[in-house]
């Protein structure tokens, strides 16, 4: 009986240093996400669809008509639609490492090519203030594009290590001409993505917040 009691302290103790450790890491703002090591880089993959903060720009959730409209298969459960140009879209994450950033999105339109997007890593300043990417869409088939006239679709800005933040303007939408937007992905090395590529990645692990923590750890010492 003594044995067993030690030896219940001892996982309820373990368990509690597991549990505060989680507690403390950093939780990173997109919930879902993908990630790979290709090339001998890095990647995230995340869907344009989940933003954190948006102004202007619609998922297809929001907008199912035009949605239904768009061609498949999309890789994500849900893309980005730009009725109008300006509005914005943000999303924050985790990077382990820091450097140069290479930008590739996954895009289409209902105009049949001429639309664009701009993407912004790191920085406030999107439009044509220089440190922004020009992703070009080529009609209603979904396809990777990556920087406009940028080599090997280079971003201006660096990834930093730690929060990162990226930003998505659409250059030009309108009605019967919205831009749509699937996945966007940030690597540390030059490569053009291809569909394969996203379906093998792996899927991120946000870390629990913390009343779900408290949830699960007041189980655990339910059970015993």
């Amino acid at each position: 009986m003594r044995q067993a009691n030690l030896s219940t302290k001892l996982f309820i103790a373990v368990m509690s240093l597991s549990l505060t450790v989680l507690f403390v890491m950093p939780v990173s703002a997109v919930k879902e996400w993908r990630e790979s090591k290709l090339e001998r880089g890095w990647q995230i993959w995340i869907s344009a669809a989940l933003f954190d903060k948006g102004d202007g720009l619609k998922p297809g959730k929001s907008e199912k008509k035009l949605a239904n409209q768009a061609e498949k298969p999309w890789l994500a459960e849900d893309i980005l639609i730009a009725k109008v140009a300006g509005g914005s879209a943000d999303y924050e994450f985790k990077s382990p490492v820091a450097g140069k950033a290479y930008i590739w999105g996954r895009v289409a339109d209902f105009r049949g090519g001429g639309q664009s997007w701009f993407i912004a890593l790191n920085s406030d300043n999107i439009a044509d203030a220089g440190d922004s990417l020009i992703i070009d869409t080529h009609g209603p088939v979904w396809r990777w594009s990556g920087g406009r006239d940028k080599p090997e679709s280079q971003s201006p800005t660096d990834l930093k290590k730690g929060t990162n933040t990226v930003r998505i303007q659409p250059r030009e939408a309108d009605a019967g001409k919205e831009a749509l937007f699937d996945i966007f992905m940030i690597s540390t090395e030059a490569f053009q993505p291809t569909d394969e590529d996203y379906e093998k990645a792996k899927e991120g692990l946000p870390v629990e917040p913390a009343g779900k923590l408290a949830t699960t750890w007041g189980t655990i010492k339910h059970r015993f």
